[in-house]
């Protein structure tokens, strides 16, 4: 089970840098209307922050794909909302972004959750 809960930890870290540096290469781009969506297309692919969180994605989903191999979904999945609380904290650090009382007050519900889902042990 540790080494499974070890593997959710590093997918968990990826998918959040994933998101950081997609979310890093979109600020230098700008905001992008749907409508646009098209014409910003090859500015998006060629950032190399959005390459960058595409592949630390890509790693993820590897890896995600050996932690379904030996742990029950029910399990595992509820693990993977840790990366909720990464990104929420490290927004304000890293971004600038805001971190209200109410925002806090969810990611604790949200770490109680996943000790409830860790302590089934089913994810041996």
């Amino acid at each position: 089970m540790l080494k499974n809960l070890l593997l959710i930890f590093i997918t968990v870290c990826l998918n959040t840098a994933g998101q950081f540096m997609m979310k890093a290469g979109i600020n230098k781009i700008g905001k992008i209307e749907l409508s646009q969506f098209f014409d910003y297309f090859p500015r998006v692919v060629t950032s190399g922050f959005v390459i960058g969180g595409f592949s630390a994605y890509a790693v993820s989903a590897a890896l995600w794909i050996v932690i379904l191999s030996r742990a029950e979904l029910s399990w595992a999945f509820p693990m993977v909302s840790l990366s909720y609380v990464l990104t929420a904290i490290f927004s304000p650090v890293l971004l600038g972004e805001s971190f209200s009382v109410q925002r806090f007050i969810g990611i604790l519900v949200i770490c109680f959750g996943v000790f409830l889902v860790g302590r089934t042990l089913s994810g041996q």
